[in-house]
């Protein structure tokens, strides 16, 4: 269990591959928002036919597994929640985290922060997996991704970071779930997964270098990447094992 709330929360799972991975924005978001959650890990990867049946008969969708966020789990009040982008914003209601930029009165301004930098990640992590060669892809495919669409990427989000002034994404002075998903993508799709592989330079600029030290140093977030919680998870897109094993670095 991680974290306490000042606020009562119901008891949370949340269901999802022993690995970061796309999960793990949401992993960091709890965490950020100071939810206490249990990880549910399924038996393996790829999914058994009976993993596959027992996430089937919990949200009754065909073409979607994990992850699943859970609350209330075992009585007449459980809901579940599918699909990373709708968590993690189940998560932002559940918990503290907010932008706080100046006139923004409605909050209509820090909505919007929000929305363009979960589409902004999830922009990073497709070309992730269209070159990580544990889905098929080509070492020609991992190369183009490795050299080319992640500093790609990453001039994209320093270049944002810049003009909006910071200290926090979007110029937010308080840390928001803008900064949890845009770090998680940056890192674990990139700088943690490739860097220090061969011939690979950190792209990184000194602004977005501050402020991933900034958005690590936060409380929540530092206590929780210092904690067992996240040791004990098995795979980790910063194992030399596994990159070797996506990107033969």
């Amino acid at each position: 269990m991680f974290c306490s709330h000042s606020k009562p929360i119901s008891k949370v799972k949340f269901h999802y591959y022993p690995a970061t991975a796309r999960g793990h924005q949401c992993r960091l978001a709890m965490a950020a928002a100071g939810i206490e959650f249990e990880d549910v890990f399924s038996d393996e990867f790829p999914l058994t036919e009976e993993d596959k049946a027992r996430y089937f008969e919990m949200h009754g969708n065909t073409t979607f597994n994990l992850p699943i966020l859970q609350l209330d789990a075992g009585t007449d009040d459980e809901k579940l929640y599918i699909q990373s982008s709708a968590i993690l914003q189940k998560i932002n209601r559940m918990g503290d985290m907010k932008t706080t930029i100046e006139n923004d009165p409605d909050g209509d301004q820090g909505a919007y922060i929000i929305d363009k930098a979960i589409a902004d990640a999830n922009d990073l992590r497709n070309k992730y997996y269209a070159g990580n060669m544990n889905f098929g892809n080509s070492q020609e495919d991992a190369k183009k991704y490795v050299f080319e669409n992640f500093p790609k990427y990453v001039k994209n989000f320093e270049s944002q970071l810049e003009k909006s002034g910071g200290p926090f994404w979007g110029g937010s002075s308080t840390l928001s779930l803008a900064d949890v998903t845009i770090y998680d993508a940056v890192c674990f799709y990139g700088v943690y997964a490739l860097v220090c592989g061969e011939g690979v330079v950190d792209p990184c600029g000194p602004t977005l270098k501050e402020w991933i030290a900034r958005v690590e140093s936060s409380p929540r977030i530092k206590a929780y990447l210092e904690g067992e919680q996240y040791k004990n998870l098995p795979m980790k897109t910063d194992n030399l094992v596994v990159r070797k094993m996506f990107f033969g670095l």
